[in-house]
């Protein structure tokens, strides 16, 4: 079985109408909803853990938790979830990430509980993401499949935003001691919300038929591996997707770390710090369907790695960049403009770009993949997705808080310098070999 050819680009419609489908329209918010309460989630639990052990390997650990259940039964779930009715599937998912998020906010007190319930979030989360990307093609016309994944990227890096940078930090300072409670009392209520509002999801009729056997399963899932590396287009895409996804879980594990060692203030103020990362980001997926028809979706894939690459080479030297502005203080200088540190400053700044070149990756390479996956083999591939991810995030994650600990006693610079420098090396290695078949991509798109 052959992945399909993708079809020639075509204006579109603005991606924001689509909001206004009666069909599309209460899968976005219990996208959105989600997202949102799983970041201020995922980023409050990374605050408790660092609180309380002070270890930046404590806060990998918990990332690892999050990855853990990818990776031990993603795959069976991929096939799973071709024969399960989606919608079904956003309601259990939401329905049992609130009850999780009821118990951490009597149990966050104790690290291992704290383990314990990201490993069962992490498992009610599996499939939530993977089935509204494969509900999309049912929902919305084939032609406006670039304006749906730059909504979805969108929402996503809308509840990056909102979740991590404005949500938990925000209820964390507002509730002071008890701001933890807070925080999961109101991420329940969200999933709560997402739950009812996925009733609402028109089905798709996409139960392929039952559930196979489970030693079926490992063939089902080979067979969608075999379609990928039939067409190279569609291998790059997910290559492409992987790196994103890793890059998101790296970013979220070391912003504890870099507001502490580099910024010397506390990670509390990363709802300032960060936020042109969101607002950036949303600019490009803005712009994106008008980049892709004159650009070409494949050629801005490499244009934002090197992008990303760029900016995290600027964040890991920012602390010799401000020391040489603060030598030619002027009365431009932040500090009497903004009251910010050049610290600050240059971090905002570098922040906008970065989230902008991250726009220009996910969503081109999703929307390769949509158009190039069989319809009864979506559950599966994003499903490959989602345990490719995993698998090549785990050690980087992992290890990227213990790296950071050994370079900070080695080193005559922060750990977190050298970590950002190899991350960057990374991402613009992978930016020069994409840049080729970005090339040849643009050419053949008509």
């Amino acid at each position: 079985m052959t992945v399909g050819r993708a079809p020639g680009r075509a204006a579109a419609p603005r991606a924001a109408s689509l909001i206004f489908q009666r069909r599309f329209l209460p899968l976005w918010l219990a996208q959105g909803l989600a997202q949102v309460a799983y970041s201020a989630l995922l980023f409050t639990l990374l605050i408790v853990v660092l609180k309380a052990t002070g270890s930046s390997t404590q806060t990998s650990l918990l990332v690892l938790a999050f990855i853990a259940p990818t990776l031990l039964v993603g795959p069976l779930a991929g096939v799973m979830l071709d024969r399960w009715p989606k919608t079904r599937v956003l309601v259990v998912s939401n329905a049992a990430r609130a009850g999780v998020c009821a118990l951490l906010a009597i149990l966050h007190q104790h690290v291992v509980a704290i383990y314990l319930l990201s490993l069962l979030f992490s498992a009610a989360s599996l499939l939530f993401n993977p089935a509204v990307v494969a509900l999309l093609p049912a929902l919305v016309p084939r032609e406006r499949l670039v304006d749906a994944n730059s909504l979805y990227n969108l929402t996503i890096t809308a509840g990056q935003l909102l979740g991590m940078v404005i949500l938990a930090p925000l209820v964390l300072k507002l509730a002071g001691v008890r701001g933890e409670e807070a925080m999961f009392a109101t991420g329940a209520a969200m999933f709560g919300a997402a739950a009812v509002l996925s009733l609402l999801v028109p089905g798709e009729g996409d139960s392929e038929g039952p559930a196979p056997h489970l030693a079926a399963m490992p063939r089902e899932m080979r067979s969608a591996l075999a379609a990928l590396r039939r067409d190279r287009q569609a291998a790059l895409a997910m290559v492409h997707l992987v790196t994103g996804n890793t890059l998101v879980l790296l970013f979220a594990t070391l912003i504890p770390r870099y507001m502490e060692d580099i910024l010397g203030i506390s990670p509390d103020n990363a709802a300032f710090v960060f936020a042109p990362t969101g607002l950036g980001a949303l600019l490009g997926l803005r712009v994106l369907p008008w980049l892709a028809l004159r650009l070409g979706r494949q050629r801005l894939v490499p244009v934002g790695l090197a992008g990303i690459g760029v900016c995290l080479v600027g964040l890991a030297l920012v602390q010799p960049l401000a020391s040489f502005m603060a030598r030619a203080s002027g009365p431009l200088n932040p500090e009497h403009l903004l009251g910010l540190s050049l610290l600050q400053f240059l971090t905002m700044a570098l922040a906008g770009p970065l989230g902008f070149s991250y726009a220009l990756l996910n969503a081109p390479a999703q929307t390769v993949l949509h158009e190039r996956a069989p319809p009864h083999m979506r559950g599966r591939i994003f499903a490959v997705q989602a345990v490719l991810a995993s698998s090549f995030s785990l050690l980087p994650v992992l290890f990227i808080g213990g790296l950071t600990d050994i370079l900070d006693s080695l080193a005559a610079v922060p750990g977190i310098t050298i970590v950002l420098l190899l991350i960057a090396a990374a991402v613009g290695a992978l930016a020069v070999a994409s840049w080729p078949e970005g090339s040849r991509g643009r050419q053949t798109t008509p």
